[in-house]
């Protein structure tokens, strides 16, 4: 039996996530999650399967409380096996974004019908200043909205870095705009974590959850497909990392070996990646 945890939404210091499947007991996975410093409430709803977090976002972070609520929804079932998965931002796409979209349309089809150099060069130069536009212009509205900006700003480093060179910016300017808005058009869920734990018992009778962590990927349109070789892309020239699997080992390297435990019966929670 495979178990889902599914985001909801994610505001600052609050989040909301769905189970799959009604909790044997709220108060026990609550107090379990709880047990970590900078957990201010976890409210669950028994008729729609949700359950909203309040935090403190200072003291811990967003991806140690999923995975903790994973492992103790897993240890009342039985150690299933438990899928963390967050669904794509689909908010609409910018002013700024749609004439971006056309310039760098225009001059796709410029290069091939006009040879011009200079001509060419003017369209660069106009995707480039259209796009980066529109990425500040989403930043601000992700920052009003949210409270925080996406990583997908990242990707002016990686444009800028181009636009320096003065090499042809058509490619990076297409990329950049695809990486912030490709995932507007995406009528699928975003990526995700699948899980899966055991409990491992070592000298001196110590006790720790062990947990082998694989990427898994629900996107399979077209369209997702070149928002994904954006996203890899962009990895390799400006450490682009916006997935809850990166968030995860990312969430490893802050505590070095290990999380803490869930209740005096663990010692800790050791991550492992598959990939």
């Amino acid at each position: 039996m495979e178990l889902s945890i599914h985001v909801l939404h994610n505001l600052p210091a609050r989040f909301r996530i769905r189970f799959s499947r009604p909790l044997v007991s709220p108060e026990k996975l609550r107090e379990h999650v709880m047990e970590h410093e900078g957990i201010e409430s976890m409210n669950y709803s028994p008729v729609t399967l949700t359950m909203l977090v309040k935090y403190d976002n200072q003291t811990v972070d967003l991806q140690e409380i999923l995975i903790r609520a994973a492992v103790a929804f897993s240890i009342e079932n039985k150690m299933a096996s438990v899928k963390l998965t967050q669904k794509a931002d689909r908010n609409f796409i910018t002013f700024k974004g749609i004439v971006s979209g056309l310039v760098i349309i225009s001059s796709a089809l410029a290069k091939l019908i006009i040879s011009s150099a200079r001509s060419g060069k003017i369209m660069d130069w106009l995707s480039v200043i259209t796009t980066s536009a529109a990425v500040f212009e989403h930043a601000g509205y992700d920052y009003r909205k949210k409270g925080s900006v996406d990583p997908e700003v990242l990707s002016l480093v990686f444009l800028a870095h181009w636009a320096i060179s003065g090499r042809n910016m058509l490619l990076p300017s297409a990329l950049t705009w695809l990486t912030t808005f490709g995932r507007h058009f995406s009528p699928q869920e975003g990526e995700g974590i699948l899980l899966e734990i055991s409990k491992t018992k070592q000298e001196e009778n110590q006790a720790y959850y062990e947990i082998n962590v694989a990427k898994i990927d629900t996107k399979d349109s077209y369209m997702n497909v070149l928002n994904i070789f954006a996203e890899k892309f962009l990895s390799s020239e400006t450490g682009f990392d916006n997935t809850i699997f990166e968030q995860s080992k990312n969430l490893l390297k802050k505590h070095h070996k290990s999380l803490e435990g869930i209740s005096e019966k663990a010692d800790g929670i050791v991550l492992n990646f598959n990939q």
